[in-house]
């Protein structure tokens, strides 16, 4: 009493196979480009960014207001300068939680100027730290994903399809 599943046609197949490899290739060259293109000036942007926020950080300890307070608004210059770089990264599902990020970031930053604490910086940079770290791991090299041949994706989806049960 097994109710027969429609066939799908080989063809309707074939061709998502060659959209979905499509998409793939063009959004791995597009994540090279964009990591040629911005790779030094975002590692000078995170290096200047944490340590301004270091710096920040180590003055608001002292409690040393008049002195944090140039260090805060480099940082907040710095972030937006980031940020900018980073949100024409070329996947929108990750611009949109760098805009939530930055948000934060500027927020904290600001509220920061008003009254300093250290462990708003504490936590400023280990966000900035973390988003550097996703930043590296998204642009090496994507070696690891291999397009198959076209020839490749007809023969083993039209064997798969053979081979199905239902």
């Amino acid at each position: 009493n097994l109710k027969k599943i429609p066939e799908l046609p080989i063809k309707c197949l074939r061709e998502s196979g060659f959209q979905i490899m499509h998409h793939i290739s063009k959004l791995k060259t597009d994540i090279e480009k964009f990591g040629s293109e911005k790779n030094q000036e975002m590692a000078f942007l995170f290096q200047s960014l944490t340590h301004s926020l270091k710096t920040a950080r180590k003055q608001a300890k002292n409690l040393n207001l008049a002195r944090c307070t140039p260090s805060t608004k480099h940082a907040i210059n710095l972030s937006r300068l980031l940020y900018t770089n980073l949100s024409s990264v070329p996947v929108p599902s990750i611009v949109s939680h760098l805009d939530d990020l930055f948000a934060y970031i500027e927020e904290t930053l600001q509220s920061n100027l008003k009254l300093p604490f250290a462990e708003d910086f504490e936590e400023l940079i280990v966000l900035v730290e973390e988003l550097e770290k996703a930043v590296k791991t998204l642009l090496e090299p994507i070696e690891s994903i291999r397009l198959p041949s076209h020839s490749h994706i007809s023969e083993q989806s039209a064997d798969a399809l053979k081979q199905t049960r239902y």
